[in-house]
């Protein structure tokens, strides 16, 4: 008896399927630090980042809205499509690997939700979640990212 009742239990979470839970904001907390004064984003030129500095230094002077002290800075690179960057306000270095994310409203998302929002990311989570197709390929789904020693590394 307790067996079927442990099967029914894997069932019901996913795991009989093969299946692992998404992952959740809390399962990457980021400790929130106050700031001073946001430091200018370093940009080199004839860097990825250098040709949309634009929108960086305009985000960099946003308060943090990831992972603590970082600003996630997104902007359109064509109808459907956003570009990123994520800019560390405490010492300006910028994170930015130049990769796109497009298309999510097909046929797995064919009207938008109330809230929706292709990137989501909280300031108190180094978990970020990519919703669509990333560098227009791959399956349109959410994609869960957690920001780890400057780069976004693939969790699930």
């Amino acid at each position: 008896m307790r067996l079927v009742l442990l099967l029914a239990a894997l069932c019901v979470s996913g795991a009989c399927l093969g299946q692992t839970p998404a992952p959740t904001f809390s399962d990457y907390p980021a400790a929130v630090r106050r700031t001073g004064r946001p430091v200018a984003p370093k940009l080199l030129p004839g860097t990825a980042a250098w040709y949309f500095r634009t929108r960086i230094r305009e985000a960099a002077r946003q308060k943090p809205n990831f992972a603590g002290h970082y600003v996630l800075a997104a902007w359109g690179c064509g109808a459907e499509c956003l570009s990123s960057a994520i800019i560390d306000v405490e010492t300006g270095r910028v994170y930015f690997d130049g990769g796109s994310l497009c298309c999510w409203f097909s046929s797995r998302l064919p009207e938008k939700p109330e809230n929706f929002e292709p990137i989501d990311f909280r300031v108190n989570s180094q978990l970020v979640v990519f919703t669509g197709l990333l560098n227009e390929e791959g399956r349109n789904e959410p994609h869960y990212f957690a920001f780890e020693g400057g780069k976004l590394v693939a969790v699930r």
